[in-house]
């Protein structure tokens, strides 16, 4: 089965273009999963408390799937990307962006925070 963010319950705020998850009603995937169906979810974008549709900015697609994963309580989150590790910068726009070996959270949050300045 296939779904929206807004089809799964992803609640963001108001903010378009670099919303922010609120809330994840598991209710409707719950279902399906407990019916041993697939369900593809498209990432990125959600719904606001006012009932507009919002997207989640850079990086939303992996947010999206990491935010599921917490609201589902899942054991793993598998992420495939075409990128093969974290940068200094993106690589596909930066030419000189290094690959880091190692980067903790903290410094991980900084480095997506920056992203959206």
């Amino acid at each position: 089965m296939s779904f929206t963010g807004p089809q799964v319950g992803i609640v963001t705020d108001n903010f378009h273009t670099m919303a922010k998850v609120l809330t994840i009603d598991t209710k409707r995937l719950n279902k399906e999963i407990s019916q041993d169906k697939i369900c593809i979810v498209a990432g990125f974008q959600g719904i606001s408390l006012n009932k507009e549709i919002t997207t989640l900015g850079r990086g939303g697609s992996d947010l999206s799937a990491v935010a599921l994963a917490v609201a589902l309580k899942a054991d793993i989150c598998e992420i495939y990307t075409d990128v093969e590790g974290i940068y200094t910068a993106d690589p596909r726009i930066v030419s000189d962006a290094r690959k880091l070996p190692y980067i903790t959270f903290d410094e991980m949050l900084e480095l997506a925070a920056r992203a959206h300045r």
